[in-house]
């Protein structure tokens, strides 16, 4: 149940819910054709019953069959983009992300790839499969302010733009968090 904010906007508090499904993601990053690192996103479809329509990036719940919530990441990421666990090397995990809207706490693994995967998304829930650089998430202004609208909501959000889609939510807050790694790696003599 949503509560009221210090600016007087609805603010979801956790204790509020029932204990958080697990679920994991997986931020891959890889060397596209001219050497430059890409990250896949996937865009989910329209007609799927949660984040319909919604940029991500490949994850979802972990299953009892998971030995852990890194197995899980790298299952979801060979089940929506046929990417095969033996191409990824998982170099480190992120912090957890809540999203209430669906009760998920999310974690997000870092994976590198040596080459340039073949992508073959998975029809039944991925429409599209874009390839975002990951030096847009450190470029200056690379995130900007939108607005979100939804069945019965509307809301101001902070995102990236690439090839015409809105990144937001869960997925803009994990790629924020990678880019303060990078610019903090950058930073570092």
């Amino acid at each position: 149940m949503p509560r009221q904010g210090a600016l007087g906007l609805p603010r979801f508090n956790r204790d509020d819910f029932p204990p958080a499904r697990i679920a994991s993601t997986l931020l891959l990053l890889y060397p596209g054709d001219d050497g430059e690192l890409l990250i896949p996103l996937t865009v989910r479809h329209a007609d799927l019953r949660a984040h319909a329509g919604e940029v991500s990036l490949p994850g979802g719940a972990v299953e009892p069959a998971d030995a852990s919530r890194e197995a899980a990441a790298l299952r979801e990421t060979w089940e929506e983009v046929g990417v095969g666990p033996e191409l990824v090397r998982v170099v480190g995990t992120l912090d957890d992300v809540w999203i209430p809207v669906t009760n998920f706490e999310l974690r997000p693994f870092v994976g590198t790839a040596s080459e340039r995967p073949e992508i073959a998304p998975h029809e039944d829930e991925v429409a599209l499969v874009v390839e975002l650089p990951a030096r847009q998430l450190v470029t200056e202004g690379a995130i900007s302010d939108e607005v979100v609208h939804g069945q019965g909501w509307t809301l101001r959000v902070g995102g990236y733009r690439h090839e015409g889609q809105l990144i937001w939510g869960a997925t803009a807050r994990t790629l924020a968090m990678l880019a303060t790694v990078l610019n903090g790696a950058a930073a570092e003599p």
